[in-house]
């Protein structure tokens, strides 16, 4: 193995792509004979910067497109941004000289990917989701080896070389403290906890139907909802504590503290609570991949999903029913058994081995 290991991260526009990538720089981390040296290459806009800076990592924006199947007149004006991208990301490559490439999606990482393919730079692709992103398919061809929760998704990506690993999660997240959570959320130790979470991109759909259900939630939880940018949409009661963002750690502290998540179905958060064997309901993001998440879960029999449109006061009252708890986190935990945090590290190590081979 080389004296220092240089890796780059490339991913970003919100935290899926990122917060895997972080898990695994904190795994080789924790192998101190390699000497990992990081950087990351990410979106200008993007949540990713802070969640970056804040791991210790350096931070690099580059410019990014996307591929839109809908009139946009920036379907005009981002090839260009992309190929510029390319350009940057090209020079950066030489100036960091990694040994190898990780990317977890994202369109930010396309023409990095080609252009670490161009220097011969090998590249590993994580794919959370389903449904393969068109990202991931574009970069597939320029990858080197495929991580992927679901087969089927790895089959369809036809990469000579995929293996299926557990989810990435966060150390913040494996090492979540309940009492902590009461403490720095002011919650009655006594009392259960629904967490609701739509993510950063999620939420202001979520956040409109919740408000309809919440004195009906606190009759029996304290709620801490997750609002994202949006606004709390249920005033001011006692027991409902809205926060837009929570740091890594107090997300840890609160996945632990949760009897039930009521969530989006991105991968990112999936695999956290599978990992912490959590009672799920999924809201999928209407029209996205996040639907072909939920009902592949679904077919498991590991989480409750109901559409944005149906979650009302008759559907929670259908659910409460059947709801027998620690059921559906036990079954969730099936289908992800355990982190995928060292297989990961294990992929990309090994991609480097044949590099210098």
């Amino acid at each position: 193995m080389v004296s220092a290991l240089r890796v780059l991260l490339t991913g970003g526009g919100s935290g899926g792509p990122t917060t895997p990538l972080l898990a695994l720089a904190h795994t080789l981390r924790q192998r101190p004979a390699l000497h990992p040296e990081f950087l990351f290459l990410g979106t200008p806009q993007g949540p990713e910067r802070d969640l970056v800076k804040k791991a210790g990592i350096e931070f690099h924006s580059i410019p990014s497109g996307k591929l839109r199947r809908y009139w946009d007149v920036r379907n005009f004006t981002d090839p260009f941004r992309v190929l510029f991208g390319g350009l940057i990301g090209w020079q950066e490559l030489r100036k960091f000289r990694p040994h190898v490439v990780v990317s977890a999606g994202s369109f930010v990482s396309v023409p990095v990917a080609y252009a670490a393919r161009t220097l011969g730079v090998p590249q590993v692709l994580l794919q959370m989701d389903w449904r393969p992103g068109l990202a991931n398919r574009l970069m597939a061809p320029v990858s080197q080896v495929l991580a992927s929760h679901f087969p089927e998704t790895g089959s369809a990506l036809k990469l000579a070389d995929w293996r299926q690993i557990g989810p990435v999660v966060r150390s913040e997240i494996l090492n979540g403290d309940a009492e902590r959570a009461n403490a720095q959320f002011g919650l009655d130790p006594q009392r259960p906890v629904l967490l609701i979470t739509g993510g950063g991109q999620g939420a202001q759909g979520l956040n409109q139907v919740v408000s309809e259900l919440c004195e009906l939630w606190l009759s029996e939880f304290q709620v801490v909802h997750l609002t994202g940018r949006g606004h709390p949409p249920c005033g001011n009661w006692p027991e409902y504590h809205a926060h837009g963002f929570v740091a890594a750690e107090g997300m840890g502290n609160l996945l632990a503290r949760a009897d039930l998540v009521i969530s989006r179905a991105g991968m990112g958060i999936i695999g956290e609570l599978a990992v912490l064997c959590k009672d799920t309901v999924l809201v999928p993001l209407p029209g996205t991949h996040q639907e072909e998440n939920a009902a592949a879960l679904e077919r498991s029999g590991a989480v409750e999903v109901v559409s944005q449109v149906n979650l009302d006061a008759q559907w929670w009252s259908g659910f409460r029913k059947r709801w027998n708890s620690g059921t559906l986190g036990k079954r969730l935990s099936h289908v992800f058994p355990e982190a995928g945090n060292e297989a990961f590290a294990e992929l990309v190590l090994e991609s480097v081995q044949k590099r210098m081979a």
